[in-house]
């Protein structure tokens, strides 16, 4: 199977963990990208944590070509999954990001705007960052097929996950040449 599919000019899906790297330096800002596949989910605490060189037993693998979604999901309801799991703002993790992108990661996914370092930092590790529908986490519950605990269990709903996600929409916002949204 393909890790990358043109939907059409401006719009691309994209499947997780990624095998071709090229499909990073395809996408540019606003195209619209369809992930596929399984991704990482977590936010403030796991970063400080894996900042301050605590891995809790998690494999280095785990990060590789992955993605990452800033989230923190609610208790799901009945015939979900996971409960409200919309994005959380980005910006409270900018400070973490390049211990993440370090280990691997390929693609953040959350909402707002990022500073001046996390672009460079998209630049220099060959990195997007997607944002996703803010205000949606009923909506963004339903592309979650699968989800289970991976680490730092002790944090509750901020521990970290990994999602099995089916078509889980998002757009371009930083680019890996350091174009922006804004």
């Amino acid at each position: 199977m393909k890790c990358f599919n043109s939907l059409d000019i401006n719009s691309y899906k994209i499947f997780v963990p990624i095998k071709d790297l090229d499909v990073l330096f395809s996408l540019k800002v606003k195209n619209k990208v369809v992930i596929n596949g399984e991704i990482l989910v977590f936010r403030d605490q796991v970063h400080k944590k894996i900042a301050s060189g605590d891995m809790d037993g998690i494999s280095k693998d785990e990060f590789l070509n992955s993605a990452v979604y800033y989230c923190a999901a609610t208790e799901p309801k009945s015939n979900f999954v996971v409960g409200s799991c919309g994005p959380t703002s980005s910006y409270r993790m900018d400070k973490y990001t390049e211990s993440i992108l370090s280990l691997g990661v390929k693609i953040m996914i959350g909402k707002g705007y990022r500073n001046a370092d996390v672009v460079e930092l998209c630049k220099k590790y060959s990195a997007v960052y997607l944002i996703t529908y803010g205000g949606c986490g009923a909506l963004i519950s339903k592309w979650v097929k699968e989800a289970k605990i991976i680490g730092f269990s002790e944090l509750g709903v901020e521990a970290m996950y990994k999602y099995k996600v089916e078509n889980f929409e998002a757009i371009v916002a930083i680019d890996a040449y350091g174009n922006t949204l804004w």
